[in-house]
């Protein structure tokens, strides 16, 4: 019950904080996808309940904090959820290049998406540059992609209890 009372909260701390590193760190110019990949982690790692929940919520909070087309994140999120929940039974966690061209292919849809339904809602085009802004959007996704599924995994076994307890040998 925990789990759900407190999503909305750390989804939007993470949001918050991708956004905020973003701006400060990468000066604005490139989207750092942190949300993208725990979506990606949960499709692997999470039951299809919780998992469902958490790429909603994410993806509902992404859609009010980015002023973007109304629930097209929360769209995106969930369709990478159940696409990455499918193919749980084909990639291993434990290898990194999997990893990495699967988290590429995602963060390849979500912008082919965002590209699509940005001229028929707003009735122009995309300007040149923010094309451009998505490649190292997704590389870099790409590239984070084994070292933040490490940290959640790790983040996962301490919130439930499952992490390794110091050897209280004297």
């Amino acid at each position: 019950m925990i789990y759900y009372i407190s999503l909305p909260f750390l989804s939007l701390f993470l949001i918050v904080f991708q956004m905020m590193v973003a701006d400060t760190v990468l000066f604005g110019k490139i989207g750092l996808e942190l949300s993208l990949i725990l979506v990606i982690y949960a499709g692997f790692r999470l039951d299809v309940i919780r998992g469902g929940i958490l790429s909603f919520i994410l993806g509902f909070v992404r859609d009010c904090l980015s002023c973007t087309i109304s629930g097209l994140y929360t769209l995106i999120y969930v369709l990478v959820f159940l696409i990455s929940t499918l193919a749980s039974t084909r990639i291993s966690l434990g290898q990194s290049s999997f990893i990495m061209v699967f988290t590429l292919t995602c963060a390849l849809f979500e912008s082919i998406i965002i590209v699509l339904f940005y001229p028929v809602l707003y009735g122009g085009s995309m300007s040149t540059h923010a094309l451009k802004a998505y490649i190292p959007q997704i590389l870099m996704a790409s590239g984070l992609s084994p070292i933040l599924f490490k940290a959640f995994c790790w983040i996962e076994g301490y919130v439930s209890g499952e992490a390794k307890q110091p050897d209280k040998r004297a």
